[in-house]
């Protein structure tokens, strides 16, 4: 499943999830308004019950910004209804003040997702409103019913749980969302798109945090594909991409104990990790790109490649030690391609 179907079976499911939790609660109040002789209420859940079946028939139809806008008007209707009937103490105008943590995120995913965005502002300054009006209201009116004391506890601690419940959820799947959003806005900066390899500006990076900790004894090798442009002219950009992966792969799996980074256009860079990391692994790659048959609709294509490597010694900085590392992948260029060859060795 891609991000954008998982996305939308979110939507469908929170917003289904709502029609049922709706559904939940006019059970509940349906009980309290007639074991407490409370008339109003009995006929708003009545009124509700139609109106919520309804909806999650509209919901399992995927009408899902019609169905959150049915939403908050119910539970904004029925707040305001409970506050009236019953007054602040059984606090049904928490409802409010949940739904505002909903709004903002039913509204992310509906932008984002389904290209249609939430009246955002509009809808939490709706429900600002709602709250205050019904605590003036509550200010200068006596409550319709005068339920006993057992009952407002049982009214504050469902109406508690519920709203605290509603923005633990969404709080939740908010969290998630700028984790999942920062891991893949660094990823997108630190890995080359094509190839999944490390990008130049992750190797640059860790260059720079590595200054101080390496060893003479370290390596770093420069790999160029041979007459990578003959490639692209001759079977195609496509096949230059496969190509491309496949070599990145290939050096995945050979120098399995390396750093290894695109560098830039068919350039890679193999970053040895630790001093003991054996230099005869570049040989290995190259022979293994050689003797290697890649398969591109249906045509065999034969690769070569030239690495040029060098020790850190006493380079001065990450870029001196590139710089000594291309001069020995130009000098095997110039001298038959298709070969290692070793600064310092």
């Amino acid at each position: 499943m891609n991000e954008v179907n998982k996305n939308t079976a979110i939507i469908g499911n929170l917003t289904l999830f709502f029609g049922v939790f709706l559904l939940f609660t006019d059970v509940f109040f349906l009980a309290m308004g007639i074991i407490y002789d409370m008339p109003i209420i009995r006929y708003v859940i009545y009124v509700k019950l139609v109106i919520n079946s309804t909806n999650i028939f509209l919901i399992l139809k995927k009408h899902y910004l019609l169905s959150t806008g049915i939403i908050y008007t119910v539970i904004l209707g029925f707040m305001i209804t409970g506050v009236v009937c019953t007054g602040t103490a059984p606090a049904f105008q928490l409802y409010a003040l949940g739904m505002l943590v909903c709004i903002s995120y039913n509204g992310y995913l509906h932008k984002r997702i389904l290209k249609k965005e939430l009246p955002l502002v509009l809808m939490i300054a709706i429900h600002i409103f709602c709250y205050a009006a019904v605590y003036i209201y509550a200010g200068h009116n006596e409550p319709i019913y005068d339920i006993p004391k057992s009952a407002v506890n049982i009214l504050v601690i469902f109406n508690s749980l519920a709203s605290f419940s509603i923005v633990t959820i969404y709080a939740w799947l908010f969290h998630n969302v700028a984790i999942k959003s920062e891991e893949k806005l660094e990823k997108m900066a630190m890995i080359d798109n094509l190839t999944g390899l490390y990008n130049r500006h992750y190797l640059l990076s860790s260059l720079d945090r590595m200054q101080d900790g390496i060893s003479e004894k370290c390596w770093l090798a420069l790999l160029d594909i041979d007459d990578f442009k003959k490639v692209n002219d001759t079977y195609g950009h496509n096949c230059g991409d496969y190509i491309l992966n496949s070599i990145g792969n290939l050096s995945k799996q050979v120098c399995k104990d390396c750093i290894i980074c695109r560098w830039g256009g068919e350039e890679f860079i193999i970053l040895s990790s630790t001093p003991e990391c054996d230099t005869d692994i570049l040989e290995k790659l190259r022979s293994t790109i050689s003797d290697e048959n890649f398969v591109f609709e249906g045509k065999t294509i034969k690769i070569t490649v030239t690495i040029g490597a060098a020790y850190y010694g006493d380079c001065s900085s990450s870029m001196e030690w590139i710089s000594r590392a291309d001069e020995k992948l130009y000098y095997g260029k110039n001298n038959g391609k298709n070969r290692v060859v070793f600064f310092g060795k």
